[in-house]
């Protein structure tokens, strides 16, 4: 998938680390960087698959996030959370953390694991130990920032319960931040909430609730921002959204028998592992049947395209690439109905080859 905007999340991180004069992994953003020159405070606010489509779908172009729009820059790839936000906390790509989709295929184990809950993922079974904390751990640009100099209290601040102090809803989140700011010198803030995301996968992207959503979002950013005129807020997402329709790869029995285990990975960015003697046989038979709704990809013409990314690869990244991965270019998604515990009817995803799954607009206020 060749980058759309000149940058990417990784990029936008990494002008972060340059700013705290902290080696960076990867080029930073110029732009970004002039902008953050002489700021002490500065709050990254990330709302989950708000991007490009969806804040110009639901904000008037007078709406506060809109007005005070700077530059766009591409998701990761899969533009997914669990790649896109370790992206933005790592600073490094999905091929060098790991950290390539909702759910990953360890070898070791021989399951799919979710990533974020060290959960399998078609079980439903908690691991005995924190397996991918363990296997998959990276040091956040927060620890970096206070590494190099603690008084600029860097902290994260997520939605309850991905921390448990974290605000169970943006009034919540206000008063927390507000506070954070109100008593802090120097800072740096890494603002995470699942909101609009959330809604869009159970009700898709077009419904009212979700216009409410974004618009209580614009009113918090303009709030927030308003009432600490000295810091420097920066309005993003991971990725952005858009209505699916699932198709089952259960129904293409003679498809589903030439793998050698389960499917793993995003629904629209899909991990197949298949049998040696059916590596031909099931390309031409996946193309004949989903070929005008998904690339496919052979794991040598991923590392070729450097699909997840630039950088030295995680130990495990190879295990966790199937033979073939494939990359939805519509509405379409794939799941194997048989292989999970429950199939949850989501009306809206992310993680696919679309333009409007990959473009995330950034707004910058009180610069």
């Amino acid at each position: 998938m060749k980058r759309i905007s000149k940058y990417d999340l990784v990029n936008f991180s990494n002008s972060f680390l340059k700013h705290y004069d902290i080696p960076t992994f990867h080029d930073s953003i110029p732009e970004l960087d002039e902008i953050l020159k002489g700021h002490k405070k500065i709050v990254i606010l990330l709302f989950d698959g708000m991007g490009k489509n969806i804040i110009e779908k639901h904000l008037k172009e007078d709406s506060f996030i809109r007005r005070n729009f700077s530059f766009t820059i591409d998701s990761t790839f899969p533009p997914t959370t669990a790649a896109a936000t370790t992206a933005v906390l790592s600073g490094k790509y999905p091929i060098e953390t790991g950290w390539i989709a909702w759910d990953a295929y360890f070898k070791k184990l021989d399951r799919n694991v979710i990533l974020f809950k060290n959960v399998d993922y078609n079980t439903d079974e908690k691991l005995d130990t924190n397996y991918v904390q363990e296997v998959l751990k990276y040091q956040s640009i927060v620890d970096l920032i206070n590494e190099k100099d603690p008084t600029n209290n860097a902290s994260m601040m997520q939605k309850y319960p991905i921390t448990s102090d974290g605000p169970k809803c943006l009034g919540q989140g206000y008063r927390k931040l507000n506070k954070l700011l109100k008593t802090s010198e120097k800072c740096f803030v890494y603002f995470y909430f699942d909101s609009p995301d959330y809604e869009m996968h159970a009700n898709g992207i077009d419904t009212k609730l979700i216009k409410c959503r974004c618009k209580k979002i614009d009113r918090f950013v303009k709030k927030i921002s308003q009432h600490n005129k000295d810091t420097l807020f920066i309005s993003f997402a991971d990725h952005g959204h858009v209505n699916v329709t699932r198709l089952d790869i259960d129904k293409q029995p003679q498809l589903k028998n030439m793998l050698r285990c389960k499917v793993s990975g995003e629904k629209r960015s899909t991990q197949f592992f298949v049998k040696p003697d059916y590596l031909k046989a099931f390309k031409e038979m996946f193309l004949e049947i989903y070929g005008d709704k998904f690339d496919l990809l052979t794991k040598e013409e991923v590392y070729k395209q450097e699909l997840f990314g630039v950088g030295t690869p995680h130990s495990l990244f190879d295990d966790m690439l199937g033979d073939y991965l494939a990359i939805s270019k519509s509405e379409y998604s794939l799941i194997s109905s048989s292989d999970f515990y429950k199939t949850i009817p989501f009306k809206g995803e992310h993680a696919g080859g679309t333009t409007e799954e990959k473009l995330i607009n950034v707004s910058i206020i009180n610069n």
